[in-house]
């Protein structure tokens, strides 16, 4: 597993791209890509709590501050 450093703006365009790519998925007549849709926002929610994740920990770092 890796850990990613992802800002919040970082985040907004990796949801951006997925959406956008889901949307090419989804018009596309070449076949069922739901459950890949499925993976690319499983994909997307561990991202979310990863950078959760890493703002508790740096604010447990500055400040001591237990959440």
């Amino acid at each position: 597993r890796y850990i990613l450093d992802v800002s919040g703006r970082d985040l907004e365009l990796i949801k951006a791209s997925i959406v956008n790519f889901e949307r090419s998925l989804e018009m596309s007549s070449q076949g069922d890509f739901s459950h890949l849709i499925d993976e690319l926002n499983e994909t997307y929610l561990s991202l979310k709590r990863q950078k959760r994740k890493q703002l508790n920990s740096k604010l447990i770092r500055k400040w001591g501050i237990k959440l």
